[in-house]
């Protein structure tokens, strides 16, 4: 995955994924998630009304 160590042990997390989610949530900026969200707002778009095209479409 790109995270192994020089050493070649594997990288792990030593907690369990709950709270891995928990702390991985708390560690994004929400300047950079509404950055984030404005570049992908268009192609989201997209999708949904391709979506709801196919949809009525049937």
């Amino acid at each position: 995955m790109g995270f192994e160590k020089v050493d070649g042990r594997p990288f792990r997390i030593p907690v369990s994924d709950t709270q891995s989610y928990r702390q991985f949530g708390n560690s994004v900026v929400v300047p950079v998630f509404e950055a984030v969200a404005k570049l992908l707002e268009p192609y989201i778009l997209k999708a949904v009304n391709a979506d709801s095209c196919k949809v009525e479409r049937i």
